[in-house]
């Protein structure tokens, strides 16, 4: 899933990754949360390399990363308060989802889980969503 904003290289938009590693690596995390900041960086990475930064596949990718991943995506697609883009519908953004699964993108297994458990649904979203 790729959103551009205006002006913004896909480059200057896909560095968000590395500031954010090297931000969350200069806090001193406790043993339970020191992998925060690798976490974190590996969360653009796709099962099948075609991901940002290092293009890591699916066994170099924290279990971690690619829930967080799956959370990422969903809220890039149905956030309401995206000044640059309209929220989509839940159907809607669960097809492009499924697509990417069927890409060799994302875990079909971690993507079901998200879907059926519908911990989405914490999120405030208007009554209209049949999810």
């Amino acid at each position: 899933i790729a959103t551009t904003l205006r002006g913004a290289s896909p480059e200057e938009i896909e560095s968000h990754v590395t500031h954010t590693f090297n931000f969350l690596s200069r806090i001193p995390w406790t043993r339970d949360l020191r992998r925060v900041p690798q976490i974190a960086f590996a969360h653009h990475e796709k099962l099948n390399g075609r991901g940002y930064p290092n293009h890591l596949t699916t066994q170099q990718i924290p279990f971690e990363s690619r829930l967080m991943t799956i959370s990422d995506i969903f809220d890039a697609l149905t956030a309401r308060d995206r000044p640059y883009k309209k929220a989509m519908p839940f159907e809607r953004a669960f097809d492009i989802m499924y697509n990417e699964v069927n890409q060799g993108l994302l875990s079909k297994e971690l993507l079901d889980i998200f879907v059926q458990s519908k911990i989405f649904k914490i999120i405030d979203q208007p009554e209209s969503q049949s999810w």
